[in-house]
């Protein structure tokens, strides 16, 4: 994230969030490119948008999110420490078109207890694991953990998963921001990380895949300014990247990169292939952090998330949506 939270929202963090379903409108974005009808972006198709509205001063923040198999079933994580879940609606076109059952709720510690502090709650990054199983990345205090939706829903209590110690090393407000599990390829069933703003000598991001105690550190070259905000898992073995560049000297950006797992070993630089990258006020982006696959019709989709950083005067909360042909490599 960026700017500091709000009062009200520094308030949530500390253990006062609002617990259970609350009112969100989510209007049409009509188009991604503005001043255009185009749908094509290379291998991405539009298939919709929405900029989530709430009145609630606990909604915002989110900064990565999973959908079920169906696209259907949408579980987020704000890094003022709270679970954000809804139900996604679809035209008969198959694009996004609404969002329903919408509910808040504050992640919970290993002992049942919401987060105290900011730095308790910064989370970042959420994959799922399993059914009702998922794994967040915390950025300010560094870990990893398991939640079980199946053993407490948004009640379910923080299991700590051990992770390597070189995740924690990097500057402030900059370490963890993405997190996957791979599925599938030489590091199958190994945890993958890639920090923010942890890069070494060149400018390369600092990335890591680890299982038990075995870890191997590599590192992705960079594009540009932009930051890697998120990660998704393609079902060959790919990983995307979801980037951002997002400062007080540039007009915000998106991009989105692909490289084969097996392109990680040991000290390698890992050099992706770019799917797509933009700028306001091109496209209709913002603070562009979390990156969700699934399937629906036959489709990979793509969904993105922004995160509004409680600033719901500059910023807004975009929910975003592709179909992915995945066999198109640039």
């Amino acid at each position: 994230m960026r700017p500091e939270l709000t009062a009200l929202a520094l308030l949530a963090a500390c253990g006062l969030a609002h617990a259970g379903p609350i009112a969100v409108n989510s209007p049409p974005v009509a188009s991604f490119q503005n001043l255009s009808s185009n749908s094509e972006f290379g291998p991405l198709t539009w298939r919709g948008g929405l900029s989530l509205e709430s009145g609630n001063a606990d909604f915002g923040g989110l900064s990565g999110m999973a959908l079920d198999q169906d696209c259907q079933r949408m579980t987020a994580v704000s890094d003022a420490g709270r679970w954000f879940t809804a139900t996604l609606a679809y035209d008969n076109q198959g694009h996004l078109s609404g969002l329903a059952e919408a509910k808040l709720a504050p992640m919970l510690d290993g002992r049942g207890m919401a987060p105290r502090y900011k730095r308790q709650a910064d989370a970042e990054a959420i994959t799922a694991i399993g059914k009702d199983k998922y794994l967040v990345g915390f950025e300010s205090d560094v870990r990893v953990s398991l939640y079980d939706f199946g053993k407490g829903g948004l009640k379910a209590r923080a299991q700590l998963v051990k992770s390597p110690k070189a995740i924690t090393e990097g500057p402030p407000n900059g370490e963890m921001e993405s997190l996957g599990l791979l599925s599938t390829g030489p590091y199958k069933g190994h945890y993958i990380v890639i920090s923010e703003k942890n890069r070494d000598a060149q400018d390369n991001i600092r990335g890591w895949v680890w299982k038990s105690w075995k870890t191997v550190p590599f590192t992705i070259q960079r594009l540009e300014d932009y930051d890697i905000t998120d990660l998704a898992l393609l079902p060959d073995g790919d990983v995307l990247t979801l980037e951002r560049s997002f400062s007080s000297t540039s007009l915000p950006g998106m991009a989105i990169r692909r490289f084969d797992s097996s392109q990680i070993n040991a000290g390698a630089i890992v050099k992706p292939d770019t799917v797509f990258a933009g700028r306001v006020p091109f496209y209709n982006i913002d603070n562009m952090e979390g990156i969700a696959l699934c399937q629906r019709h036959g489709e990979v989709r793509i969904t993105l998330v922004s995160d509004n950083n409680f600033n719901t005067a500059l910023q807004r909360t975009l929910l975003l949506q592709f179909s992915f042909n995945a066999t198109v490599k640039p």
